[in-house]
């Protein structure tokens, strides 16, 4: 039997320290690949989306900390829960004045990225008795917030949502927005399928 030299049986050792560390790291990329965690919005933390939240400035990260050009985070309207309201608060400025047709004479939207369409036959005797539906065109909007904040209750239903649109979001490490967030509304987790 021959004796194994002190630099033999350390060569040995790294050699297997080596193969068992390139396991390891295998192994984690492995799971790491398979992941499908992706950073999601709580509308319980977003002041924007938030309940109860009322006369708080509208939060604008989502919109200004994207490392995108265009954020990656869009409003989204939930329709089984929107109210096709004739006068939506999102849409319209309400506070502006009133032009001929009698609705507000502005839109809320800075990008005018929310399209009202009428819902079938259209009352010209009563015109408040039409009832619409509001698409937001998703390449303008830049998750401003503004028409989120505009539906909460009392005045909306709270159907639009700012949501991070996972087909164009970079998944990065460490979001921005999420760093920039001040209510930490953001959260990395499995997306709701």
């Amino acid at each position: 039997m021959s004796r194994l030299t002190r630099r033999e049986m350390l060569g040995h050792a790294a050699r297997g320290a080596a193969l068992v560390g390139m396991g390891g790291v295998t192994a984690y990329l492995t799971v790491k690949a398979h992941d499908t965690y992706a950073w999601e919005i709580d509308p319980n933390k977003c002041i924007n989306s938030q309940l109860g939240a009322l006369g708080v400035e509208i939060c604008d990260a989502c919109a200004t900390d994207c490392v995108l050009p265009l954020s990656a985070v869009r409003a989204v309207n939930h329709y089984p829960e929107c109210g096709r309201c004739y006068i939506c608060p999102a849409y319209f400025e309400i506070k502006s004045a009133v032009g001929p047709d009698g609705l507000p004479s502005e839109k809320l939207c800075p990008r005018d990225a929310i399209e009202r369409k009428a819902i079938g036959w259209i009352d010209p005797d009563d015109p408040a008795n039409n009832f619409y539906e509001y698409v937001i065109d998703e390449s303008l909007c830049n998750g401003c917030g503004r028409c989120v904040m505009a539906c909460k209750e009392p005045a909306g239903l709270g159907s639009i949502r700012l949501e991070v649109r996972h087909d164009v979001c970079l998944d990065c490490n460490r979001c921005s927005i999420s760093t920039a967030c001040p209510e930490d509304a953001y959260e990395r987790r499995e997306p709701a399928a």
